[in-house]
């Protein structure tokens, strides 16, 4: 190996160094900040919420709804993914999960926000994170109401990242009576979603066990967040860099 060429891996490597503590440091300033590099160096969308909390009404966006046509054949739908215009709400649907029935040439899914504040609250300590929503399908042309689901569906639901409060996990729930049955659930916290299989459809909503969150939400808080925005860019500029010299030196 030449001399420059090890000058040029010592310099990556120092930078690809210098771009995880950057990462690092931004996340401990602010968990709003807190985003995988490689999917962006800003901040996520702003939550839409149906009833929001008083900070944030004064910006925020109704939540969009979902009305999605799914052709039916012999053998039920066919599989496709439904995402929501606001990207809050992704259905993922497998060919058959909704039966054939006579007569019927296409099945209507209804994606529709609530606000959970309204719905029965969830027990164990749990609390809700975002929007609940109601998921509910007819067929076509008769407008029959799907009563049951013949294979899989995948729920995919975004949950907000608030500086007061947050959980450390996350699952989903479905309504069941006066009560929520906990689904078995996987939880993205840097995408900030909860994905789940979903046994039929109905309401749902994201919950988790409350904790103040490690930054409060001071005066000085959007200062911090803007900080930890500016390190993640230094960060990305610096993994940037690493990785030409790193690549350099193999040359």
């Amino acid at each position: 190996m030449t001399r420059s060429s090890r000058a040029a891996l010592a310099w990556g490597s120092v930078l690809i160094v210098v771009w995880a503590a950057l990462a690092a440091w931004s996340g401990h300033l602010s968990p709003l900040a807190r985003l995988p590099l490689l999917d962006g160096l800003g901040p996520a969308a702003p939550y839409r919420w149906v009833s929001p909390p008083a900070d944030l009404a004064a910006d925020n966006q109704p939540p969009s709804s979902g009305e999605f046509t799914l052709p039916l054949d012999g053998d039920g739908v066919r599989g496709e993914v439904l995402i929501t215009s606001d990207n809050q709400v992704t259905v993922i649907v497998a060919d058959g999960a909704v039966g054939p029935r006579p007569g019927e040439t296409s099945v209507r899914l209804s994606v529709e926000p609530l606000d959970a504040a309204t719905l029965p609250p969830p027990a164990g300590g749990l609390e809700t994170f975002g929007n609940a929503y109601s998921l509910s399908a007819t067929y076509e042309p008769s407008g029959t109401p799907v009563e049951k689901l013949g294979g899989e569906i995948d729920l995919i639901l975004l949950y907000p990242v608030t500086p007061n409060v947050h959980a450390a996990t996350h699952s989903m729930l479905r309504r069941a009576g006066d009560g929520w049955k906990d689904l078995e659930s996987t939880d993205s916290v840097a995408q900030q979603q909860v994905q789940a299989k979903i046994p039929d459809l109905g309401d749902f909503v994201v919950a988790g066990v409350p904790a103040p969150s490690p930054v409060a939400p001071a005066e000085s808080g959007g200062g911090q967040n803007t900080t930890a925005i500016v390190l993640l860019v230094l960060a990305g500029c610096a993994l940037l860099v690493g990785v030409g010299f790193l690549l350099r030196s193999r040359r």
